[in-house]
């Protein structure tokens, strides 16, 4: 499965392949109640023809309209520019509850103002780009940089897809496919038993060609995958003979959640199986999901994807505080590399203005 971000890159690249004309646009601040967050993305495809073709979101669908009707009167913009929606205008176009955002409009005009990025998503990697707003020139930079606007670049960053491994074909694996893949995430869905999978596909023939499906043994997938920190692991399978293999390898690997279906009385007796076996279970969410009295496969799912989400803000507010941290470390190391080049007598007022006036990491 590709994310939102890869199907917009591929079919901006393959349209400016093709000679048609192509308008990317990214959202770079937001206030109040926005529907898509910073580094959300669209492509126009032939912006000033009768049918232009748009790819992807910015606000969920309330600017979009707007945004092509304006576009199509504009000229081809020679460098990036910034279009505001907010205050009056919000009602009009129907950003909800007076919600604005700031957008980057820039036109695509070389392959490698995408192409870097499309590379690092097709093999789990991290890229961040940084565009020059006065000349619209990219640079592409290792590892996750927080979304940044500045008078003169914008910062957006392009990380791995979230992934979902689901252990278990069965009802609750399939309601909750179906939110996780609304969540944007690619999932994954194995088990071992040989008759679970074709019975699943008949009961969710909706998810066949959307949902990833392994046959093989938990462990063996677990392994395989591989389990990273943009994934997420959910046992659900009810037999100790799934759920624990695939646990077992899970809570050796970085997955930023990790949690399995059961009561409470099958969920301290599956810890104190894992942890007879040398398995450290402090960071297994059992039984999984949040307490919302849920008893149906469908509100099981429900409390489940909600939990899920908790975890990836907590981690995506974690990863966003590093890469400023690790910004603002490289700042001041190049300072500190310009101060020491300097004459002996610059060198002091120099180190007093780098303690005083940290550069800003604020988004």
């Amino acid at each position: 499965m590709t994310t939102d971000a890869q199907v917009v890159i591929d079919r901006a690249l393959a349209a400016h392949a093709a000679g048609q004309h192509v308008l990317l646009v990214t959202v770079a601040k937001t206030w109040g109640s926005s529907p898509r967050p910073p580094g959300s993305m669209l492509a126009i495809i032939a912006p000033q023809s009768a049918r232009p073709v748009l790819i992807g979101s910015v606000s969920g669908g309330c600017v979009e309209d707007d945004l092509r009707e304006r576009l199509s009167r504009a000229p081809q913009p020679n460098r990036p520019q910034l279009i505001r929606y907010g205050g009056a205008e919000s009602e009009r176009v129907g950003l909800p509850c007076g919600g604005e955002l700031l957008l980057v409009i820039e036109s695509l005009t070389a392959t490698d103002q995408l192409a870097p990025a499309r590379a690092a998503l097709n093999c789990r990697a991290s890229m961040s780009r940084v565009l020059d707003l006065r000349t619209g020139a990219v640079q592409w930079h290792t590892g996750l940089r927080p979304v940044q606007l500045t008078d003169e670049t914008f910062i957006c960053p392009f990380g791995p897809a979230w992934r979902l491994l689901l252990i278990g074909a069965g009802p609750v694996a399939g309601h909750l496919a179906r939110m996780a893949l609304a969540l944007d995430f690619a999932v994954t869905l194995c088990d071992g038993r040989p008759e679970r999978l074709p019975s699943w596909q008949q009961q969710f023939p909706d998810l066949i060609d959307a949902v990833t499906l392994d046959a093989r043994s938990p462990d063996r997938v677990a392994e395989t995958l591989p389990i990273d920190t943009r994934t997420a692991v959910v046992a659900l399978a009810h037999d100790p003979r799934q759920d624990d293999l695939g646990l077992m390898v899970a809570l050796e690997q970085p997955a930023f959640y990790i949690a399995a279906m059961g009561s409470l009385r099958t969920s301290a007796a599956r810890r104190e199986r894992l942890q007879s076996l040398g398995i450290d279970t402090q960071r297994l969410m059992a039984p999984a999901g949040l307490d919302i009295g849920s008893h149906t496969p469908a509100e099981i799912a429900v409390s489940i994807a909600a939990e899920l989400v908790a975890a990836k803000q907590t981690v995506g507010q974690a990863n966003q505080q590093a890469a400023a941290l690790q910004a603002t470390t490289e700042v001041l190391a190049e300072a500190r590399a310009e101060a020491l080049a300097e004459p002996v007598e610059d060198l002091v007022s120099t180190r007093m203005h780098i303690r005083h006036d940290p550069p800003s990491t604020n988004t």
